[in-house]
């Protein structure tokens, strides 16, 4: 059934994962039944209609339509032409009249299935840029032959690629004890608040450009060690790359030292292991080690080839990664049971029960008039609270009748240590421009959205600009931390649904799925209780 559905979606030339909608549609309370393809499709944005009609009407509707069968399996078959209606002609002797019809979209309003089709289109495109590089690079093999050696600096490249992998791995959130451990001992160390940055060298991410640069000289310097009569036209390209590298060594400490104000481990054996190698090249230039012997244009082609189909396998591996995590955020056909609403209330019931009267002036995302209220607790300066925040925004894009977020704020280690009051801007700016105003949960939105892109205070004061000593604000920002100390929060993010913390077997990207079967739950529950009340 899920196949066949992101089968007929890829006919409508739709955007999608299929891989995804498979296991969206598997996780869906009602999967298999027809409601569990409406429910996906309306989170998707597809305009869609489910209708009955007479078997002899079928040829007049517009193709691509799905049928389900009447087994109770979840059966179900596209059909995408004449060709296919005569071709599954006996099958519809089990079909109720039940038809499926779909209008198509250039995009989707499901944040994760773009992300993942995005993620999917490069992955082709790297998988077809290291393919060609490859055949060229083979086919110069036959015209051109080269090679070089130094043993030394082999030993310097793979070292270099070996910390090139930490960082890679860090930013894709693979985590080792001891590297952690490493990277945080001392004081003022902290690599990930270093390489969680949006700083690129030339538009390429600190850590692809390391594990790019180490790999192309591991492989290079390698094979040279085979044909090392060869070895002597590569090692001025390479130590014309390795005095290139002195602006980057030189900007990494400026960045480490001035804007971030602490020091990553990992990028400081980078730099030493760089200049150690523009030392090494330039004793062996100066002591006629090795001397200038003509560059070949071939040669310069091979090694463009060589850095292109590197980096591209980087780029592959790293959407490939990325990819296979959030298909296995979504589980699979277990979870069914667990976005079964009575599931979810049963265990969310059971869980802390706090505090949940409004402030008077509250940062509210979505309509007040809802059956679900989310109070996030957060931290203006934490990378997991900046990942929640997108996903709090699409539950209410998707659900703007159903959910709406509070936004609660607890006092950021950052500004302790270097004295700052960001929430007080943040809330200065929000009280006096935005609250109250016309589109305040939208403009609300935005402000933050722009508060996590830019995530420094300065370059924020700087387009937002607001009033000093406002005695309001000031009050504000107490009744949040005084809040936080009340209920207790110890990590962020942290999320209540309706006054009720959400349980450690859930996160909040399952609200996505189980949303409008929590809504009816909730509405069903409060009209049971009206009822009762007027008996």
């Amino acid at each position: 059934m899920e196949q066949t559905v992101s089968d007929f979606l890829a006919l409508l030339k739709i955007p999608i994962s299929p891989k995804y909608i498979e296991k969206l549609i598997q996780a869906h309370p009602d999967f298999p039944s027809l409601l569990s393809i409406s429910d996906i499709f309306l989170r998707l944005g597809i305009n869609h209609q489910v209708t009955r009609i007479e078997k002899e009407r079928l040829p007049e509707l517009p193709f691509p339509y799905l049928i389900p069968l009447d087994k109770g399996r979840g059966d179900i078959i596209v059909i995408k032409n004449g060709d296919s209606l005569k071709k599954y002609e006996n099958q519809l002797g089990e079909w109720s009249g039940v038809v499926v019809l779909a209008e198509t979209t250039k995009t989707t309003t499901d944040k994760e299935n773009n992300d993942l089709y995005y993620q999917e289109s490069k992955i082709r495109k790297y998988a077809i840029s290291i393919i060609l590089a490859l055949a060229a690079l083979l086919l110069l093999s036959f015209i051109n032959s080269f090679s070089w050696v130094n043993a030394f600096l082999l030993v310097m490249s793979i070292a270099g690629l070996a910390v090139g992998y930490l960082l890679f791995a860090k930013e894709l959130g693979i985590s080792y004890a001891a590297v952690d451990a490493f990277c945080n001992a001392g004081k003022n160390t902290n690599c990930d608040k270093v390489l969680t940055s949006e700083v690129t060298l030339l538009g390429v991410s600190f850590s692809d450009a390391v594990l790019t640069y180490f790999l192309f000289q591991t492989i290079t310097l390698g094979f040279s060690s085979f044909l090392p009569g060869q070895a002597q036209p590569i090692l001025f390209p390479l130590a014309t790359l390795s005095l290139l590298t002195l602006p980057v060594v030189i900007f990494s400490f400026y960045y480490q030292y001035v804007k971030a104000k602490t020091w990553c481990r990992l990028c400081l054996i980078v730099d030493a292991i760089l200049i150690l190698q523009t030392y090494l090249f330039g004793y062996s230039i100066y002591n006629d080690a090795f001397m200038w012997h003509g560059i070949s244009g071939v040669l310069l082609i091979v090694l463009a080839l060589v850095v292109l189909a590197i980096y591209s396998s980087v780029l592959a591996i790293k959407a490939s990664i990325e990819r296979y995590e959030k298909l296995n955020q979504q589980g699979g056909v277990g979870n069914g049971v667990k976005h079964t609403a009575s599931v979810f209330a049963s265990f969310l019931t059971r869980q802390k029960k706090i505090d949940t009267q409004p402030f008077e002036t509250e940062m509210l995302l979505g309509n007040s008039d809802v059956p679900i209220k989310i109070i996030m607790a957060s931290n203006l300066y934490c990378n997991p609270c900046k990942k929640k925040h997108e996903v709090a925004d699409q539950l209410v894009a998707m659900y703007p009748d159903k959910v709406n977020i509070t936004l609660r704020f607890i006092r950021s280690g950052n500004d302790v240590v270097y004295k700052t009051e960001s929430l007080r801007h943040l809330l200065g700016y929000w009280h006096q421009f935005i609250h109250g105003k016309d589109d305040e949960s939208q403009n609300t939105l935005k402000l933050m959205n722009n508060w996590f892109t830019l995530w420094d205070l300065q370059k924020f004061m700087k387009i937002y600009p607001t009033k000093p000593d406002d005695a309001e604000v000031e009050k504000l920002e107490a009744q949040h931390y005084t809040w936080i100390d009340e209920v207790g929060i110890t990590h962020t993010p942290t999320f209540f649904i309706n006054g009720y913390e959400l349980p450690k077997e859930y996160i909040i990207e399952d609200l996505l799925a189980m949303t409008p079967a929590l809504a009816d739950s909730i509405n069903k529950t409060a009209e049971s209780e009206m009822t009762l009340q007027h008996v």
